[in-house]
């Protein structure tokens, strides 16, 4: 299929509805939370989080919504510009990229993140590329999602 950019965005703001951000952060925060505790037994310090602080993990996990600057903001950020919103600065957009992937794909000891390919096909890796490289870098994935 032959995508234009108003086809292509009309498709993404179809499927990047409400629910399949939610269903994304929820996904992010599940695998964030995980490194969260893994980090902490690491540190033997696995007691460090307080029962306040649970309560108000569980409350972000369960509505998607964070308040601050932060990860979940970034995803939203990158999510309006899947579905076709101006970038707001070109810097800004690198500082949530930068977010996403430090805090998903950084291992401790290096300096880089390590992105494994199967992120790309991921609702929020699929934003980040047209974050990253404008919507025409999708269009094979966009015309295997409208054949399947």
């Amino acid at each position: 299929m032959e995508w234009t950019r108003e086809e292509a965005f009309d498709f993404l703001k179809e499927l990047y509805d409400d629910q399949i951000m939610q269903q994304e952060k929820r996904r992010v925060f599940k695998m964030l939370h995980r490194q969260l505790y893994e980090r902490l037994d690491d540190l033997a310090i696995n007691q460090a989080i307080s029962e306040k602080a649970e309560r108000q993990l569980y409350l972000f996990k369960e509505f998607t919504f964070m308040p601050g600057d932060n990860i979940f903001q970034s995803m939203r950020y990158l999510f309006l510009i899947a579905r076709g919103e101006m970038e707001i600065d070109r810097q800004l957009t690198r500082k949530h990229l930068q977010r996403v992937y430090q805090s998903l794909f950084q291992p401790a000891a290096l300096k880089n993140p390590i992105i494994p390919e199967s992120f790309w096909e991921t609702p929020l890796g699929i934003a980040c590329q047209i974050a990253e490289n404008g919507v025409e870098a999708v269009y094979p994935l966009l015309t295997e999602m409208k054949e399947s």
